[in-house]
């Protein structure tokens, strides 16, 4: 079944204009635009209040991120930055994928080195200008939010530009890994389509991890997953061989065959440690000397015995001596 009325994804790109807008962002925009894909960027909204940026956010399917030194000193770029951090917990956006483009991931990740003089500096000013409470707390959650949104965006599978290697060549690399990301969100929606074409095939749709799942993590700093990246990114399991499998059974079969064997050995040898138990009787001294006390009193009490006898019996023999 076919459906013409398929409207390509959008893909929004958010960056710092006094960096970025007449070098890399022209190369990535034009490219992207040849490759039939959907961009849209602020330079479609001139005319229009800045506001209008969120809800082109919203509409987007991938977000992209453009970090460079002076990122950080531009208010609405880190509005926007929120806005991508919102959209993506929502699951309005699919991917989100950071470009640490001539700057460090870890400048970014902890408001370091010049970015993060520029984004202390906006800080700095910005409450400078209010002289009440209340505007200076509505100041400070506003920073907390902006960190919050650099915490988590960095956090994502980006790429990071490697200043000895071509621009151009990097520019392919970035296209490449959105490519890869529509791939899957048409693929999880049950859409057989690729950049270029406005027809959709129906397909079984997969399940949101599967949806969620971000390719190519390669080309940036190892800085550990985010809570968002260990939902997004799940690892295909490869298929083991026949022979794997038999391998992996006999292995299996050695291993509790072995153990067995060392049982029955730990078994013999604790049957033989156990100490033979040996009859002893009692101190015998002791026992002899009981013996002999014991005698030596059935002795004495029969011998007192026969003497009260004897007494007894002598009486009436000399009272008959007397009649005489």
């Amino acid at each position: 079944m076919e459906n013409t009325s398929y409207k390509k994804d959008q893909v929004f790109i958010s960056f710092r204009g006094r960096d970025e807008r007449f070098g890399f962002l022209t190369h990535l925009k034009q490219k992207l635009i040849d490759g039939n894909v959907n961009v849209f960027t602020d330079d479609n909204v001139t005319g229009q209040p800045l506001q209008n940026l969120f809800g082109h956010i919203r509409n987007s399917r991938i977000a992209i991120v453009i970090f460079s030194e002076n990122y950080a000193e531009s208010h609405w770029c880190l509005e926007e930055l929120v806005e991508i951090k919102k959209c993506l917990e929502t699951e309005k956006l699919s991917a989100v994928i950071p470009i640490f483009h001539k700057v460090q991931v870890s400048s970014v990740r902890e408001q370091s080195g010049i970015f993060g003089e520029k984004f202390l500096a906006l800080q700095n000013s910005l409450l400078a200008k209010e002289v009440t409470a209340k505007k200076i707390r509505r100041i400070n959650s506003k920073i907390k939010k902006w960190r919050k949104a650099l915490e988590i965006v960095t956090g994502m599978a980006g790429l990071t530009y490697d200043n000895n290697s071509p621009e151009l060549a990097f520019v392919d690399k970035v296209v490449e890994k959105v490519n890869i990301n529509l791939a899957n969100i048409a693929a999880g929606e049950g859409r057989n389509t690729t950049p270029g074409t406005s027809k959709s095939n129906d397909l079984k749709p997969l399940s949101r991890a599967i949806r969620r799942t971000v390719s190519d993590l390669d080309y940036r700093d190892q800085v550990g997953l985010s809570p968002f990246e260990r939902v997004m990114v799940q690892k295909n399991a490869e298929i083991p061989t026949v022979d794997a499998v038999m391998a992996q059974e006999q292995a299996e079969i050695s291993t509790v065959e072995a153990v067995k064997v060392q049982e029955q050995v730990e078994n013999q040898q604790s049957i033989e440690n156990v100490p033979e138990k040996k009859k002893r009787w009692p101190n015998l001294p002791f026992i002899s000397a009981l013996l002999v006390g014991a005698l030596f009193v059935s002795y004495m009490v029969r011998r007192k015995r026969r003497s009260k006898g004897t007494a007894e019996l002598n009486l009436p023999l000399q009272a008959t001596a007397n009649l005489f």
